[in-house]
């Protein structure tokens, strides 16, 4: 969550432009002090490369060779970065230099990117030698405006670069500073910013799941501190609502249970021998249910399914559904299409579709042989498998005037004989089992069976 938060979005996308902003500043002061600093070398190197110049025009007229082999001595002495230092007369002969070799040699110079040109004559280029740079100057020594010769001056590139380097140095260093201060900055204020957001969204995410409680403390006065504020009196709206729509479902809910459990009374009661059929039903349902580790959710609807499984039987005529003897061929299939009749009068209500499966299903057999589509094994919903288990203990327990009601252990014998066949089996054995463990259990009551 912290590298996909806002907190870092901001964070990052802050230092980002403060990064950038710093690098290109840093670019540009380099290169004015790389400007500034090649600047200062051409001063230094015009002001000594034109004071050399009138000194050396009076030592020329005077023919004074040694005041010219001492003045470019000095120069060479004085500065550690002077390369080379000369007197050139108009013929091009090297009066004086620095290497006492030269002297007497024509003069060669070499040509190399101009840098600066001035209107006495001065003229400063880079050269590049033996690859080494040095910037050199040269400067036309004039008397009474004749040119009587020229005066060369060679400084060390290397100084200058030297200064460049260290200049860089200190203002990469700064700019690093700068940055790592503009982090902690940044990230001082996105927490500022953040933490109100932060705290909405976990809220809005225990209002969301309702386990939300109590108002956001507003520490801003800004727009962020609104919406804070603007949030707490939401959320007040909104619990007070959920708990007013708890309280609404709640009394649906048993409404709609209600209505369940009076539909299926009132088709119980059309046979006085069934009264009661269907909720004893549930109730032995809820047992394999418990079994089954269902959820609360699940046993509920288990419940609904069980009280309407023969709701289809409203549309069985009188003299069928309380005939005493057996029933003919014809009476036989009217009562087959009972659970057809109870999925049909469920499509009507959208409420009631889930239960379709269980009512629709709850007389086929596990091995095939049931009504009324002759479903098999696990194609079987597991609500109808349950319902059929105790649709056929209750049936095989109640007593009718042309027959007496089982025994609950030979009614589970039956059962045990039906295992596998009729049955599923892992539900049989759970229904068995509830029934052994049920002795004071809360459904005792609802078992017992009319005489």
């Amino acid at each position: 969550m912290l590298f996909v938060g806002i907190r870092f979005k901001l964070s990052f996308i802050t230092f980002l432009l403060v990064t950038v902003a710093i690098t290109v500043s840093s670019f540009i002061v380099i290169g004015i002090m790389d400007t500034v600093l090649l600047g200062e070398l051409v001063k230094r190197g015009l002001s000594m490369s034109r004071g050399s110049a009138d000194a050396a025009g009076y030592s020329i007229l005077a023919h004074d060779r040694l005041s010219l082999d001492n003045l470019v001595a000095k120069i060479r002495d004085n500065q550690t970065d002077i390369r080379s230092a000369a007197v050139v007369d108009h013929k091009g002969i090297i009066l004086a230099h620095s290497d006492m070799q030269l002297v007497g040699e024509n003069f060669l110079p070499v040509v190399g990117k101009e840098i600066n040109k001035n209107a006495d004559g001065s003229l400063v280029s880079m050269v590049a030698r033996a690859g080494s740079v040095s910037y050199e100057f040269s400067t036309p020594i004039m008397f009474a405006n004749n040119n009587i010769g020229s005066f060369h001056l060679a400084i060390d590139g290397e100084v200058l670069a030297t200064a460049q380097q260290a200049a860089r140095r200190k203002v990469a260093f700064m700019s690093a500073v700068i940055i790592m201060l503009s982090v902690a900055g940044v990230f001082f204020i996105a927490r500022i910013f953040t933490t109100p957001i932060k705290r909405l969204t976990n809220s809005v995410s225990l209002l969301k799941t309702g386990s939300y409680q109590g108002n956001i403390e507003v520490t801003l006065r800004d727009e962020l501190g609104g919406l804070t504020r603007n949030f707490n009196e939401m959320a007040q709206v909104i619990l007070s609502q959920r708990d007013k729509l708890q309280e609404y479902a709640q009394g649906l809910q048993e409404s709609y249970l209600s209505t369940v459990k009076i539909l299926a009374t009132s088709i119980d009661a059309r046979d006085d021998y069934t009264l009661q059929h269907s909720t004893r039903v549930a109730a032995l349902c809820l047992l394999i249910g418990e079994e089954l580790g269902l959820s609360s959710d699940e046993l509920r609807e288990l419940e609904v399914a069980a009280l309407v499984h023969d709701l289809g039987k409203i549309r069985i005529p009188d003299h069928v559904l309380k005939k005493a003897g057996a029933l003919d061929k014809n009476e036989w299939q009217m009562l087959k299409q009972h659970p057809r009749d109870g999925a049909e009068i469920l499509d009507h209500s959208r409420a009631f579709h889930k239960f379709i499966p269980a009512v629709l299903y709850h007389h086929e057999w596990h091995n095939g042989q049931g009504y009324p589509d002759g479903l098999k094994g696990d194609d079987i919903p597991l609500f109808a498998s349950i319902i059929a288990i105790a649709d056929a203990y209750d049936a095989m327990t109640t007593s009718r005037p042309y027959n007496e009601g089982r025994t609950a252990d030979t009614a589970i014998l039956e059962i045990l004989r039906c295992r596998g066949s009729q049955f599923n089996p892992l539900l049989v054995d759970l229904f068995v089992g509830s029934l052994a463990k049920m002795n004071n259990n809360r459904f005792c009551t609802m078992l017992e069976t009319t005489a």
